[in-house]
């Protein structure tokens, strides 16, 4: 379990994958794939799809972001991953997926849909998951939140924006 692997074997991921750092959501990626494909986006015409493996390390987080493309996460290794979402159809209310192997009694895949605030952090000492986004992630979808607005939105969920946003 990831409880008993030391840092030597997230050095050796982070090696072995190629991954590089994750600025400035944290962890480490890299795209491994990115569709020559084309289809309509919510900017015109884009990539099909990209994906990328994403490790997260205890120290970090994917702080809270949003995308106009749907995203979905996908388990690996390691520990779980809680996702948070800030439901914007609920305003006010937070949803948590635990993203894990299945004989832990996590979901091994999950989607977040495009336009949701959302940020994830693992559970122990690391967590290897992928992330497949389509269409196709481009920086220009990519929105960091600004925590002290989405405490006036989603109250009940301040202990989680102060925990994934810099308030």
């Amino acid at each position: 379990m990831a409880e008993e692997v030391g840092d030597e074997h997230v050095r050796e991921l982070v090696r072995n994958l190629e991954l590089e750092a994750l600025l400035p959501e944290g962890g480490f990626f890299r795209r491994t794939h990115y569709s020559t494909n084309q289809v309509e986006t919510p900017d015109g015409r884009g990539r099909a799809l990209s994906a990328i493996l994403y490790l997260m390390l205890s120290d970090n987080v994917s702080k809270l972001h949003r995308l106009k493309v749907d995203e979905t996460w996908h388990f690996y290794n390691g520990s779980a991953v809680n996702i948070i979402e800030l439901d914007h159809e609920v305003p006010g209310h937070a949803r948590m997926t635990r993203l894990g192997s299945v004989e832990s009694g996590c979901c091994p895949q999950h989607t977040v849909k495009a336009g949701t605030w959302f940020g994830a952090f693992p559970e122990g000492k690391f967590a290897l998951v992928g992330c497949t986004c389509g269409p196709a992630f481009e920086f220009e979808h990519f929105e960091m939140a600004n925590g002290k607005s989405l405490l006036e939105t989603y109250p009940e969920a301040e202990k989680f924006i102060r925990q994934l946003s810099q308030v």
